[in-house]
């Protein structure tokens, strides 16, 4: 950190709480790597001070930022641009702060690069199972991008698992406009029993923050549901590795990936979109292994 100057060029992230977030830790490491003056800070703020934040990051000449919950979708009426892919999630987890030369003027860029981020990670997965039907739990930023990226796989059916339905019935009409052939349903998490019964299905893919450190003993599922050992479990949690749930997972047989690859992912098409450079990804992985075994010792 002595290294920094007025030169240093500043980007980081915001949501609420962040203390479990890597994202500082794998792009900082990729800075250093590249011998860049750039620094990645986090910006923890609860949502009553949005309107304040967006307006001081984009006065005081920080070149960019990553959106996390919960401000994935309230983010988006402070853009004056956005990439098609996150007009079309309502939904925005990279944003690149541009200026107009002539006048100085800053102005906000929004991009998901959540969706890219996740099929780069699991298309290899995604390729050895049907493409029937998927359930997502949870109906946030980081499920809307999942059940994104599935349509453009080709999946036949999503549904998404809720605690609030409200939420949830505002995000199907949402997602009508998707120019997918792709069929989406609502269950309420107190239906969740009945999951093994949906048809067809071949992948539980988890979007919530639940069974993230430090309270990885638990899951978002009940610990009475018995995963079919033919799905393929997906958590987007990263820390810890191996969360509750793909414990119950690996009991039954069942293979399952944890969200690291979608983190590393999405941060390097973050970081393309900022430095204008390939992101050091295999640097980045290191840095993050190395943070999240400090957790577990700490």
């Amino acid at each position: 950190m002595s290294s920094i100057n007025a030169q240093t060029q500043i980007v980081g992230i915001i949501g609420w709480p962040l203390h479990h977030s890597l994202s500082p830790v794998m792009h900082n490491a990729a800075f250093s790597h590249l011998g860049l003056n750039w620094v990645y800070l986090a910006f923890p703020f609860p949502p009553h001070y949005l309107d304040d934040a967006v307006h001081g990051l984009r006065v005081l000449g920080i070149r960019g930022f990553n959106v996390t919950a919960p401000f994935k979708q309230a983010i988006f009426p402070y853009l004056e641009q956005a990439s098609e892919v996150a007009k079309a999630l309502g939904a925005v987890n990279t944003v690149v702060v541009r200026e107009d030369p002539s006048s100085g003027r800053r102005w906000l860029y929004g991009e998901n690069t959540d969706v890219d981020g996740f099929l780069r990670s699991t298309s290899a997965y995604l390729e050895q199972i049907p493409h029937d039907h998927a359930i997502i739990l949870g109906a946030g930023g980081a499920a809307r991008a999942v059940a994104y990226a599935l349509c453009k796989t080709g999946f036949r059916a999503v549904s998404f698992v809720t605690r609030h339905l409200e939420r949830g019935q505002t995000l199907l009409k949402e997602i009508e406009r998707w120019e997918y052939s792709t069929t989406f349903n609502l269950i309420s998490f107190r239906e969740v029993d009945r999951l093994t019964r949906v048809e067809d299905v071949s992948v539980l893919i988890n979007a919530t923050p639940v069974g993230t450190w430090p309270e990885t003993d638990i899951s978002p599922l009940p610990e009475s549901f018995s995963l079919p050992a033919h799905w393929l479990v997906i958590d987007l949690v990263y820390n810890p590795l191996k969360t509750h749930l793909l414990k119950q997972a690996e009991s039954v047989g069942a293979v399952g990936i944890n969200g690291l690859g979608m983190l590393l992912h999405q941060g390097a098409l973050s970081f393309r979109a900022w430095c204008g450079l390939d992101a050091p990804i295999e640097v980045m992985h290191q840095a993050c292994l190395e943070a999240i075994c400090s957790t577990k010792e700490a």
